[in-house]
């Protein structure tokens, strides 16, 4: 596993119609834009997996009726694209875009007759993009998206009905810190704004630094702001629960912390939320899932489902490398498995019972179905699995791993 599976979106979670049909709605926007879905239209669903061989990586975007139907894709009709781009897309579009896996550019597309057809694309070279980021756009109406730029601290402000750039917003220079990555969460939204947080990894991604920064945006005066919180570092994945946002530390901050605590690379799991009528962190509120799965256990938070379970991806530390030196490739590679609990008590954690495998932090949502992804050690295969029956079910499966599924009808 590469390092760019952590940053570039691998295991991720789209801002797409089916992601934000039950959790992570804050990813989408969908507040602000009407369903294009016609009642009694059959789904079709976009699986964006890759097969990485080496440091070569190769892109499948592939449609299905169904993913909980027990078959293999074997590629053979899917769009296939080298590199890394990824898949953005947002209920109530009425169409997606693709960011190019080796240009950072944006090309709408639209399903027609059962095709994939690209239609009109932008570059966003001028602005100082090199590549694209996974998870990246916002979509808050047809014709208002942003772009968030880690690399360049910016906000592109762009119209995907036109398919032109409208501005761009600088963050402060302060957040970029020499020698470390910028990091920045997945987005987080509600009516009127979004957030995002910032955070710093060093360049070998084993270690993160102490602290966030909370970065609002007003979506209609597109007004920026920040506050700074101590308590958590590496915060990654968000998560809407109501009118409640949520926010929780990654992979690296636990393993890190767990690899090379004598030097601070990380710490215990954490989690911060932004109440109803919030602008900033609750102060009186700091979760962790880490009495709860008790010894030799890592947690990641990786979704959260509207009926308030929180989903996790859990490293067991007797079989997952986390001795002092190991790295995230080899935290990745094996002794994970899927934990849940609910969210407001973070007690009484129940485990998805499979062998441990390969980290794979994908979790979606369609109606009141609910799927994770579990690969094999060498993510040679990987299966979208459903939870919502309590016992687990086998669906749709594919080599290689699983990056992004949205909704395209």
């Amino acid at each position: 596993m590469k390092k760019n599976a952590r940053r570039f979106g691998m295991g991720s979670i789209s801002g797409g119609a089916l992601a934000c049909a039950a959790f992570l709605v804050a990813a989408c926007g969908e507040d602000e834009v009407p369903t294009p879905t016609e009642p009694g239209t059959e789904p079709q669903y976009l699986i964006h997996s890759a097969v990485q061989t080496g440091d070569t990586r190769m892109n499948y975007f592939t449609l299905v009726d169904s993913l909980d139907q027990a078959t293999r894709l074997d590629y053979t009709n899917s769009l296939e694209l080298p590199g890394r781009p990824r898949l953005y897309a947002a209920q109530g579009i009425g169409f997606f875009a693709i960011g190019g896996g080796e240009a950072p550019t944006i090309t709408r597309y639209e399903l027609k007759d059962g095709r994939l057809v690209a239609g009109s694309s932008i570059s966003l070279a001028a602005q100082g993009v090199r590549a694209m980021g996974a998870q990246a756009v916002l979509f808050i109406s047809p014709t208002k998206a942003y772009y968030k730029d880690d690399a360049q601290a910016q906000i592109i402000v762009w119209n995907p009905t036109e398919m032109v750039i409208v501005k761009t917003l600088p963050l402060p220079r302060e957040l970029v810190k020499q020698g470390y990555v910028t990091s920045l969460s997945q987005w987080a939204s509600r009516t009127g704004e979004a957030f995002f947080t910032v955070g710093w990894t060093t360049t070998t991604y084993d270690r993160v630094l102490p602290g966030t920064v909370l970065v609002r945006l007003d979506t209609t005066t597109d007004e920026l702001t920040q506050v700074s919180d101590e308590r958590c570092r590496d915060i990654f994945k968000t998560a809407k629960l109501g009118d409640t946002l949520y926010f929780f530390s990654g992979v690296i901050n636990g393993l890190g912390h767990t690899a090379y605590s004598s030097q601070n690379g990380g710490q215990q799991d954490c989690i911060l939320r932004i109440t109803p009528g919030q602008r900033t962190f609750d102060a009186n509120y700091l979760g962790t899932v880490a009495p709860a799965l008790g010894a030799n256990k890592v947690g990641t938070v990786i979704a959260v489902t509207e009926d308030g379970k929180a989903w996790v991806q859990v490293a067991d530390t007797t079989i997952t490398p986390s001795a002092p030196g190991t790295t995230y490739s080899e935290w990745y590679s094996k002794g994970w498995s899927w934990w849940s609990l609910p969210l407001e008590s973070l007690t009484s954690p129940a485990r998805v019972q499979a062998e441990p495998g390969a980290y794979s932090g994908f979790a979606a949502s369609t109606g009141e179905s609910f799927f994770i992804s579990q690969s094999s050690l060498d993510y040679s295969v990987s299966t979208l699995t459903e939870l919502s029956s309590g016992t687990p079910k086998a669906g749709v499966s594919f080599p290689g791993f699983v990056l992004d599924v949205a909704r395209v009808r």
